[in-house]
């Protein structure tokens, strides 16, 4: 079989080159060709089909994600909440935990590990002065295609919407550390949340010094909600991410504080199994893994 990667939307640096020489690399070795014409296969990156109306129908789409700067996602439809495994329940009911794999994800909240870990540019600082048992919401960059064209709506005004809610709660509010130009657009706001008591982290501080005093997580659609699994933090989502399903789905703000109250919907073992079988059965991060990543796209006959 013939396959051409293009270098679509992003060029290949740092883990999207990590990424796309996994999967050349891959292809390879399973026997495959790469070529400029005529290909059997066309490899995009952080796109999705309903964004690429000339994207053939053989075609996979792949995006570097959390935990690692050496993780990221293949898949047919899509990355992250766009991605076939948003629709689709994956099989990670019947997953297995052992230790090994626990000890693995423990290692990596000791390591501070994250999506950017690889950037020699990003100094991540270690949270102080944490809130113990807080409500933690997660903001976005209000432009992310995730929250700005997958999902819909503005997202800054449902994370104030939120906040708004829950003022009389115990809050730590994590706005996302490259989001310069909105928090000073909003610095009035930003300065009333705190006046009210709530604590508001920005900048490059590590998520993994913040969860271990978290009571319960909001999240739109961001990927640290990986982060909140692996410190068994339960979480409410009102997008529709691609872990949805250990979620719990808040689609009415006046649920919110009833299920913050009473979280009993949280199942740990359950979180963990999506866990265990996201990083070591979905997700690719060497070429073993993506060959068996490819195998089974291929062998589905996409």
């Amino acid at each position: 079989m013939r396959y051409k990667i293009y270098e679509h939307r992003y060029t290949f640096q740092g883990n999207f080159a990590y990424a796309a020489n996994c999967i050349e690399h891959a292809l390879d070795m399973m026997g495959h060709e790469k070529v400029e014409e005529n290909a059997d296969l066309h490899i995009y990156n952080h796109t999705c089909r309903d964004l690429e109306p000339d994207m053939p129908e053989n075609s996979v789409i792949f995006k570097p994600t959390a935990p690692t700067s050496k993780h990221f996602q293949i898949d047919t439809l899509g990355y992250a909440n766009s991605s076939s495994i948003t629709f689709n329940r994956p099989g990670f009911d019947s997953r297995k935990i052992d230790n090994t794999e626990w000890n693995y994800i423990n290692d990596l909240i000791k390591e501070r590990a994250n999506k950017w870990d690889d950037s020699i540019m990003l100094k991540w600082k270690e949270a102080k002065n944490i809130k113990d048992d807080h409500v933690l919401i997660i903001g976005q960059k209000p432009d992310d295609e995730t929250v700005n064209g997958f999902g819909f709506g503005d997202h800054w005004k449902k994370l104030c919407m939120i906040i708004n809610k829950l003022e009389d709660e115990n809050l730590v509010i994590k706005l996302h550390p490259s989001e310069d130009r909105k928090l000073q657009m909003e610095a009035k706001t930003i300065e009333k949340w705190k006046e009210k008591g709530h604590q508001v982290i920005t900048g490059y501080q590590s998520i993994h010094s913040v969860l271990p005093k978290t009571r319960v997580a909001i999240v739109e659609n961001t990927t640290a909600g990986i982060e909140c699994m692996m410190h068994d933090v339960p979480i409410i989502s009102y997008g529709y991410p691609d872990y949805h399903w250990i979620t719990k789905d808040l689609r009415i703000l006046t649920e919110l504080k009833g299920y913050i109250n009473d979280m009993s919907w949280f199942n740990q073992r359950i979180s963990r199994k999506f866990l265990i079988w996201y990083i070591f059965d979905y997700l690719c991060y060497d070429i073993p893994s993506t060959q068996n990543r490819l195998g089974e796209i291929l062998n589905a006959n996409i």
